[in-house]
């Protein structure tokens, strides 16, 4: 069995499938940098939805992680009032929230973090890849300087702050900058993040990514996921035979997390539930059609079945089983996204910000 409820310790949300920026190689982007044409758009969850989240964990201490595959939080109009509903509704859960932190005025932040204040494990985890002059050519769409703002109304209203930095060779010279200032305006945590974005597995060949900018995206120097790669094209005949083949251990499992989307869909982890909305010619999609094939369209989805859906074939067999596969089984085949994500032979992930070093900046008693 994948996980019992009482086993899960951690929600992890897609809140809504709305977002103002436009990141290259986000899920949400094509490659010309205009919105991914297979994503439903505007979708939101709501109180209702949340009770149906929550109900079981009410009197228990939860993780709530605001951090999804296609979304920013803050830009749906049901965030608020969501929150505040979760704040009353669980009153133990810690919320951790990542966000771009572009959205609205600096008073719009101080409110947030006067909501939060009543844990003091509460986090907003800003993602600001550089500075002025870098930051806008991954982050499309931002304002640095309406950012910086943002983030110092958070701190100076209480707020618990980490501002996570993805790491390319645009932006690899400012890191130490970016930490002076952090620690300048009260940011809690720095945390840098190297990213695995460009490996494109099925072409096996690692590539910068393209963009609208000037300014040519590449992955920095001394990235571990990229030397992993190379390890396994030397080992493997290709990316697809490791993802095949290698013996899978799964993260979320392990830390008692479960992912679910705009749409009430409960999945293992957020990288398997990404695509749901990918172009149908990727692996990880046609893999993902065999499941729904197999157990109908909305055999997940929390609205319809609640929690009991824990006990579907696929969470409680099918998922487990299917790890010690390979392709080719004919009722319980691996799924692509589990091998190139959980493959324990190499510490190699498809997400990015796997390869991490943080820094508290700040001395407190949290």
């Amino acid at each position: 069995m994948f996980l019992k409820l009482e086993d899960i310790h951690t929600i992890q949300l897609d809140h809504t499938s709305r977002c103002n920026l436009r990141c290259p190689q986000c899920a949400r982007t094509n490659s010309q940098g205009g919105t991914n044409p297979y994503l439903p758009l505007n979708r939101d969850l709501n109180i209702e939805n949340y009770k149906v989240i929550l109900e079981p964990f009410r009197g228990r201490e939860i993780k709530i992680f605001h951090c999804g595959n296609f979304g920013e939080v803050t830009a749906s109009p049901t965030f608020l009032e969501t929150l505040d509903f979760c704040l009353e509704y669980v009153p133990k859960a810690r919320f951790s929230i990542v966000t771009n932190g572009s959205l609205f005025q600096p008073d719009w932040w101080a409110n947030l973090a006067k909501k939060l204040s009543g844990n003091p494990q509460n986090r907003v985890c800003f993602s600001i890849d550089g500075l002025e002059d870098t930051h806008s050519i991954y982050r499309v769409g931002s304002n640095f300087s309406r950012l910086i703002e943002n983030l110092h109304a958070f701190n100076a209203a209480g707020g618990i702050s980490r501002w996570d930095y993805l790491v390319f060779e645009h932006n690899q010279h400012q890191v130490e900058i970016a930490k002076k200032l952090a620690q300048d305006i009260g940011v809690f945590e720095f945390n840098v993040k190297k990213t695995s974005r460009f490996i494109v597995s099925e072409n096996e060949k690692y590539k910068p990514n393209l963009s609208n900018s000037k300014t040519e995206i590449r992955d920095a120097t001394g990235n571990k996921n990229i030397d992993d790669f190379h390890q396994i094209q030397k080992k493997f005949s290709s990316f697809e035979d490791y993802a095949a083949k290698s013996p899978i251990s799964c993260k979320y499992q392990k830390q008692g997390t479960v992912f679910i989307d705009f749409e009430m869909r409960l999945w293992p982890c957020c990288w398997l539930g990404a695509p749901i909305y990918g172009s149908p010619d990727s692996k990880q999609t046609q893999h993902l059609n065999f499941i729904f094939q197999k157990y109908g369209r909305d055999f997940n989805r929390l609205d319809l079945h609640g929690w009991d859906l824990l006990e579907n074939d696929f969470f409680k067999r099918y998922l487990s089983e299917s790890w010690t596969n390979d392709f080719s089984d004919a009722d319980t085949p691996r799924l692509f996204t589990c091998g190139r994500t959980c493959g324990e032979e190499f510490e190699f992930s498809s997400g990015y910000g796997q390869n991490r070093s943080v820094k508290r900046l700040a001395h407190t008693d949290f």
